[in-house]
């Protein structure tokens, strides 16, 4: 079944100006198995290095991002824009 890492899981709740980006996103120990896969960590990467960018041109926080739909769908199609892989396994097309 595919699945959506949501970003959400690299915006930590209590702290600003801090983006994980592999192993230590946030997750639980049902779905960890999905999130511990190389091409996965590396995508992980891919994001929060696109999400910090994203961010510095707009001027806003992570938090913002996340938290407001008008924000995260601009980001989302930054992501796409890019040809960042956003569904695992991705089953676009099928």
């Amino acid at each position: 079944m595919p699945f959506e890492i949501p970003l959400g899981a690299l915006v930590p709740r209590r702290v600003r100006n801090l983006l994980p980006a592999g192993k230590n996103i946030g997750t639980t120990h049902i779905t960890n198995g999905c999130y511990r896969l190389h091409p996965v960590e590396w995508n992980i990467g891919e994001v929060a290095g696109a999400l910090a960018a994203h961010c510095l041109e707009e001027g806003v926080r992570p938090h913002q991002v996340q938290g407001e739909d008008k924000r995260l769908e601009e980001f989302t199609r930054v992501l796409d824009r890019a040809g960042v892989q956003r569904h695992w396994p991705d089953v676009r097309g099928y």
